[in-house]
């Protein structure tokens, strides 16, 4: 898979309806669903014409219908987002990141207690 583009917050919001529907979508069902956002036509094609070029659809034609599909899972996306936000802030360490976490006080004893059962089942060392 080609390097992915950045998304941007609107690109986000798209792709995380695309992604919920499970299936290829038309313009028409976008237009649907961002309805309260008073898009045009012109509007949402141009939203899926950047995510084709940044890699995260694909289009066919049946008919006269343009159909989107996604290139990728929410899954996927969520872990190369993940891996590329620590290598760019925590020297590609998750380790790093949870201790700034720790540090800042960020997670509470019940965060800390759980994520260690976490690690523990993770381990095979449930009892």
């Amino acid at each position: 898979m080609k390097k992915l583009g950045r998304l941007s917050e609107t690109e986000m919001e798209v792709m995380e309806v695309i992604w919920k529907e499970g299936t290829p979508v038309t313009v028409t069902q976008l237009l649907e669903r961002f309805a309260e956002k008073d898009w045009k036509t012109s509007t949402v094609s141009t939203i899926l014409k950047r995510l084709i070029e940044k890699g995260f659809l694909t289009k066919t034609l049946d008919g006269k219908v343009n159909y989107y599909h996604t290139s990728l899972t929410l899954e996927q996306y969520r872990k190369i987002e993940t891996q590329t936000f620590l290598n760019r802030l925590y020297n590609g360490k998750a380790k790093n990141f949870i201790a700034a976490l720790v540090d800042d006080e960020k997670l509470s004893q019940d965060d800390i207690a759980e994520l260690k059962t976490w690690f523990e089942r993770k381990e095979g060392k449930d009892d």
